[in-house]
């Protein structure tokens, strides 16, 4: 029951990740000289900061259940 949870989370996180690492824009593109006025909307480097502190704590959600599901399931 709860491994069956714990999959449904991780698959969940995955489509999350790869969304949130697609919808990041190179470095060399500046999102942030796009919007000059989302300075504030999502941390203090703009959109571009805000992506990359979902993405990373995504990262570590998905790391996390990984070692979970993989404790579980033995």
């Amino acid at each position: 029951m709860i491994l069956n949870l714990f999959i449904v989370l991780f698959a969940l996180v995955c489509l999350a990740l790869v969304f949130f690492v697609l919808l990041q824009v190179p470095k060399q593109a500046g999102l942030s000289a796009s919007m000059a006025s989302g300075g504030s909307l999502l941390g203090g480097r703009g959109v571009e900061g805000g992506l990359v502190r979902v993405t990373s704590v995504l990262g570590g959600f998905f790391m996390l259940l990984a070692v979970l599901i993989s404790f579980i399931s033995r």
